[in-house]
């Protein structure tokens, strides 16, 4: 079959780029936009002129300077040979004391929200770790991004310090995300060009980087970024990821990275929330309405909220608005975590018990350690009401939260309007974090 040349113009690259492929069909499939060959920008925006380096450094400080110079504000990391090399010289740069995360999917979707938020953000992860991750992986490629948002992932492919050898590159391609292989003597270019790369087409990309290399010397020329003229914006028929709008959400990625214009792709319509949900969910949806009529009256004051899959998140449509972004089973809370350190200044997480438990809780220790003001607001139906009705066994969630206690509000009667807006008001403007569990089952 013959190749069809694929143009992708961006002034932000200084000239034009061709990538071949068999067919845009596949071009689309593989997201040929991240093959390995993707030659290097001759410029790239710049406030300043190139600054050679008087002497070589190692690849790992010149990958902390590359994303310094990038003006990046979030970095997350999970300790990993050869990655936490590169986080520990970005944070001596920044002159802050490390935050180490301890989950991946947690990590990578603490810098997604910040990203979401509109500041430049990055993980930086060991190949097992992204693996691990792959749930919001997944997800973020759909959902996208505001500013730019690079994963910096390092593979071990002789398994000098993993449990086992697998191919980072066949599970890349898997997830669908952008990727390129970095160069030691160009992994400074390669990580600028990637960050231009993601906000060109508001999705993360991935850096490949091969974990030998990083005690190897380069010899970067610095230049620095412009900061990226970006504004986080509410679009839940693209931020929310749920059934109904998947085919959709599929259309607008597919001419993302198709180079077309994903802007004029119409939405469909949704019905009306609660009334003309299905059957099997109307009734549990509406013993959710007095709580989020109130929740509704604060969110001109709250700039950003989070949500998971399940029926809270059905919420953010017409006529509540209640929500902006919904994710992974349990995604919420890292999201939230993520627009607070990406500067937004108040942030929600919306959760339902069972997507609590399953991952949520697990941004907690996140929270803390960040000293984020997250406000979490947990939906307890006592089942997992989205999925067929499983039950949360009794007592589990009380558990779970006697730990962080002093960080809970109970709501036992979500119809006593006048409760409901105490607990919900003095949450908003507590300044820690805040936990407030709402009782919807007898």
């Amino acid at each position: 079959m013959p190749q069809e040349k694929i143009h992708f113009s961006d002034a932000d690259f200084g000239r034009e780029l061709t990538y071949f492929n068999r067919s845009r069909r596949e071009f689309i499939k593989l997201s040929a936009l991240a093959v390995a060959g993707l030659a290097l920008p001759e410029t790239l925006r710049a406030d300043s002129k190139p600054e050679a380096l008087s002497q070589a450094i190692s690849v790992d400080r010149g990958i902390a300077l590359a994303l310094n110079d990038s003006g990046v504000k979030t970095v997350t990391h999970v300790p990993a040979t050869g990655a936490t090399a590169v986080y520990d010289a970005f944070a001596e740069l920044m002159q802050k004391k490390p935050l180490y995360s301890f989950n991946e999917e947690t990590a990578y979707t603490i810098a997604h929200g910040a990203a979401l938020a509109g500041a430049r953000s990055a993980a930086v992860i060991k190949s097992h770790g992204l693996a691990k991750a792959a749930n919001s992986v997944i997800d973020s490629v759909t959902l996208g991004t505001t500013a730019g948002f690079v994963v910096i992932a390092f593979d071990d492919p002789a398994g000098t310090h993993s449990d086992n050898i697998f191919s980072l590159e066949d599970f890349l391609r898997g997830t669908g995300i952008p990727f390129k292989k970095a160069g030691k003597d160009a992994v400074y270019d390669d990580i600028q060009e990637c960050f231009l790369w993601s906000e060109k087409l508001t999705i993360p990309v991935v850096l490949m980087v091969d974990s030998r290399l990083i005690t190897q010397k380069t010899t970067p020329e610095r230049k620095t970024l412009r900061p990226a003229e970006v504004q986080y914006r509410r679009d839940a028929f693209r931020h929310v990821l749920c059934p109904p709008l998947a085919p959709y959400q599929r259309k607008v990625l597919e001419a993302k990275l198709g180079g077309q214009d994903w802007k004029s792709i119409a939405p469909p319509a949704l019905p009306a929330i609660p009334l003309e949900l299905p059957a099997a969910w109307r009734e549990a949806a509406l013993r959710y309405v007095p709580v989020f009529e109130e929740f509704q009256e604060l969110r001109p004051q709250i700039p950003f909220v989070s949500g998971d899959t399940g029926l809270s998140s059905l919420f953010a449509f017409a006529p509540f608005a209640c929500v902006d972004v919904c994710s992974y089973y349990g995604g919420s809370l890292p999201l939230a975590i993520g627009a607070l350190t990406g500067g937004l200044q108040r942030s929600w997480a919306v959760t339902g018990d069972y997507a609590f438990l399953a991952a949520g809780h697990m941004a907690l220790p996140e929270a803390l350690v960040r000293r984020a003001l997250l406000k979490v607001l947990i939906m307890d139906n006592g089942r997992a009401a989205a999925t067929g009705g499983q039950p949360v066994p009794e007592g589990v969630l009380d558990r779970v939260l006697s730990g962080w206690k002093s960080f809970v509000s109970r709501i036992d009667r979500p119809d006593d309007r006048s409760a409901v807006r105490s607990v919900l008001n003095r949450a908003l403007v507590s300044d820690r974090l805040e936990i407030v569990h709402v009782k919807i089952h007898g």
